[in-house]
């Protein structure tokens, strides 16, 4: 995985400013990873602050409210994860056990 420095970041995102940047590490919201020259960003890093950016600048989203937001991202995130994790699990089971659990799901409905 490549990693960007703090010039390249600012660089591709061309509207994040190196303030908006320094707000988005101080509170957590990237966690960049300490490089020789300085924080690094993966790409994970970048969508995010692409998203903060679009978040407070297009959407005009408070900074009180950012972290909710990528709170809630990233627990939809996990929650996808769970889902690709018990999906493969079931499909391993066989079709047998897939009827099953789509009755049990239909009925639950």
């Amino acid at each position: 995985m490549s990693m960007l420095s703090e010039n390249e970041v600012l660089q591709r995102l061309d509207r994040l400013t190196v303030e908006r940047l320094s707000i988005c590490i101080t509170r957590s919201w990237v966690r960049p990873q300490p490089g020789a020259l300085g924080p690094t960003f993966d790409e994970t890093d970048v969508a995010r602050l692409a998203l903060i950016v679009e978040l407070t600048e297009d959407m005009e989203v408070n900074d009180e409210a950012v972290p909710l937001i990528l709170g809630l991202l990233d627990e939809v995130s996990t929650l996808r994860g769970h889902v690709r994790t018990l999906d493969a699990a079931v499909l391993a089971e066989g079709p047998e056990t897939c009827s099953a659990i789509l009755q049990r799901i239909r009925m639950a409905g």
